[in-house]
């Protein structure tokens, strides 16, 4: 009986042994599977400052130097024409075409406004009708004021009193007005002159010699040789 007794412990004692070994060695393999698991592959994360490749966010001087070129060049695409001129009478600036064109040269007579300086208008503000306009020119034909009536624009209906090169001038007549007792104003207006200009487009112009473009300046004076954009010329 009591050699049953000891036989029992002892297998009990191999049993648990057993059983606390084997399940050390399982939690040993689990954490090293669970470690392996957590190891990141490659590089694992990285910041961007840490890569070798930096493609991501930072764009290569180069690269970024040619983006901003093509940028440059489509602002910079308009192209220049040549102009001669201005020509005191049209004739003479067809007369310059034809030579050209006998060149195989293209090219064009344009008229180009011109801002030349400011001119002052002295001016009542517009009446509420046409006919209240007619009634106030009488009245100042009375006084012997000179005006008249103003026919179209944002002015239509208002009274003028002239138009000045010089403001001392506009004030002057506006003093004259308003002693009459009257409140005339005064409007700056920017002084345009037509000029005739010959234009010639860049692909051409490069082609005419430079005796050719001399003769063509002294067939009248005060001609001259200029560049200008090619869009817009006539609204200089």
């Amino acid at each position: 009986m009591r050699a049953i007794f000891i036989l029992l412990l002892a297998a009990n004692v191999i049993f648990f042994g057993y059983q606390y070994l084997f399940s050390e060695k399982k939690e040993i393999v689990a954490s090293a599977e669970i470690k392996k698991d957590r190891q990141p592959e490659g590089n694992g994360l990285q910041l961007l400052s840490e890569r070798g490749d930096h493609s991501v966010g930072n764009a290569k001087p180069d690269q970024a130097l040619k983006r901003g070129g093509a940028v440059s060049n489509e602002s910079s695409s308009q192209e220049f024409c040549t102009m001669l001129g201005p020509y005191g009478q049209l004739l003479q600036a067809e007369y310059a075409v034809e030579r050209l064109s006998s060149l195989g040269v293209i090219a064009r007579v344009i008229p180009v406004e011109i801002k030349e300086g400011e001119s002052y208008w002295v001016y009542l503000k517009p009446e509420m009708s046409e006919k209240e306009a007619v009634r106030r020119l009488y009245e100042l034909a009375s006084k012997n004021i000179e005006s008249h009536i103003i026919a179209k624009g944002e002015l239509a209906n208002g009274i003028s009193f002239g138009r000045f090169a010089e403001l001392p001038e506009a004030e002057a007549r506006q003093s004259e007005i308003k002693n009459q007792g009257y409140d005339p104003q005064i409007k700056m207006l920017p002084k345009m002159i037509q000029e005739t200009w010959v234009v010639v487009d860049s692909s051409f112009a490069e082609k005419i010699d430079e005796t050719v473009w001399a003769d063509l300046i002294t067939k009248e004076s005060g001609l001259e040789k200029r560049q200008n954009f090619c869009l817009g010329v006539a609204s200089q």
